[in-house]
């Protein structure tokens, strides 16, 4: 059958997307299933990466009036065209397919029925907004307190959960494996970090005189337009700055605390049952991270526009005294095989 994923990466988007869909993509393709992907050109698009991965990318032009976005939550904005645009724009490249699955937050209903009505296709939408699709499986990952009432709008069949989390197969391996920890934390706060928590990180670690009981990794992520900055100012202080990590799985697994962004890295950090402080970099996020925080599964140091370099100094400072038994005394059960699920039930529809 003939699979086309339609999702974008870009410095406003991150990589969120598209690193999820390629997890998909690379199960559908285990499974005999034919994927490529239609992507808009953009400033941090993925293109080149997901080609490097094996997959085909049918390009849709870069918008030449760019459209600069009101807010953070401006996923219309996103999309630099309107819906009927972009979804003439995808016809203009895919003429056939069994089956289009969408993962963009400027994409939704009405996206939907126009690429249903012309393929003639089944539709599945990825999403984390609780909107309206016209699609006949609708995936969300995440544990929202609200979860049985979401998408009740929509006809399709819902997955609904972390049990559904698109993670790369290593994470299930890696989960049940015996490697051993180090006295090592690992920041990631996304593809771009356009909130700038890496900056505020490392001013923060420039307050200690190489006196923490634990290593700390920044991963600046491969769109961070500031790296370079950021490697000069962590220079002569006990922190190791790097763009982004071929191991990345291993290093989490490795590493005994996570400071971080919320969003699909929850459930990567879940999986490998390794504690975490985390940041909400994006509107959508602030709700899913108090829920997991009033469920005791995390630490959450607030939205990044109330975060400072002193919140993570005062976090910092809470690590260290409470090294090396600090963790949350909860945890959620991810066993890293959400895209197996998620491919069975396609085989369904």
């Amino acid at each position: 059958m003939n699979v086309v994923i339609r999702t974008d990466a870009s410095i406003n988007i991150g990589s969120g997307h598209v690193m999820r869909c390629l997890v998909l993509a690379e199960e559908l393709d285990n499974r005999g299933y034919t994927v490529s992907f239609v992507c808009r050109a953009l400033l941090g698009d993925m293109i080149d990466f997901i080609q490097e991965r094996g997959f085909s990318v049918f390009p849709l032009n870069e918008v030449i009036s760019a459209v600069t976005l009101k807010h953070s939550a401006d996923y219309i904005g996103w999309l630099q065209c309107s819906i009927e645009q972009d979804a003439s724009d995808f016809l203009s490249q895919i003429h056939e397919a069994d089956i289009v699955i969408t993962d963009h937050y400027a994409i939704g209903k009405e996206w939907h029925s126009i690429i249903r009505n012309k393929l003639n296709c089944h539709i599945v939408a990825i999403d984390d907004l609780n909107r309206t699709h016209d699609a006949d499986l609708i995936i969300d990952q995440n544990l929202w307190r609200d979860l049985e009432f979401r998408y009740i709008s929509c006809k399709g069949r819902k997955l609904l959960g972390p049990k559904y989390a698109l993670l790369r197969p290593s994470f299930h391996k890696l989960r049940e494996s015996d490697i051993q920890e180090k006295d090592q934390i690992i920041a990631f706060f996304g593809g771009s970090d356009l909130t700038k928590e890496c900056f505020k990180l490392v001013e923060a670690l420039r307050h200690f005189n190489n006196d923490l009981p634990f290593s700390v990794k920044v991963i600046a992520g491969r769109s961070n337009p500031n790296f370079e900055e950021l490697q000069g100012l962590s220079k002569n202080i006990n922190v190791e700055v790097v763009r982004y990590l071929d191991n990345f799985d291993v290093a989490l697994r490795q590493s005994k605390y996570i400071l971080g962004a919320s969003g699909v890295s929850n459930w990567e950090r879940f999986c490998l049952r390794v504690p975490a402080s985390v940041v909400s970099v994006a509107d959508n996020q602030k709700e899913l991270s108090e829920y997991l925080s009033e469920l005791g599964v995390m630490r959450y140091l607030g939205n990044s526009n109330q975060v400072t370099p002193d919140t993570y100094l005062n976090e910092l400072i809470y690590l260290k005294l409470h090294w090396p038994n600090v963790g949350a005394s909860v945890s959620i059960e991810v066993d890293g095989l959400g895209a197996v699920y998620v491919v069975d039930e396609i085989g369904k529809i």
